[in-house]
């Protein structure tokens, strides 16, 4: 019983790190595409 809690914890946890991570690409690519229009990133 115990394993199965930790096995669901251990998935709850690398959903929501994968998530964040996902999120923070997002973000990242909409300031570079910012910076693109605004020519700074040069």
């Amino acid at each position: 019983m115990i394993d199965k809690v930790n096995n669901a914890a251990q998935s709850a946890k690398d959903s929501c790190q994968e998530v964040g991570q996902q999120a923070q690409a997002k973000g990242q690519n909409a300031a570079d595409a910012v910076k693109n229009t605004i020519g700074m990133n040069k």
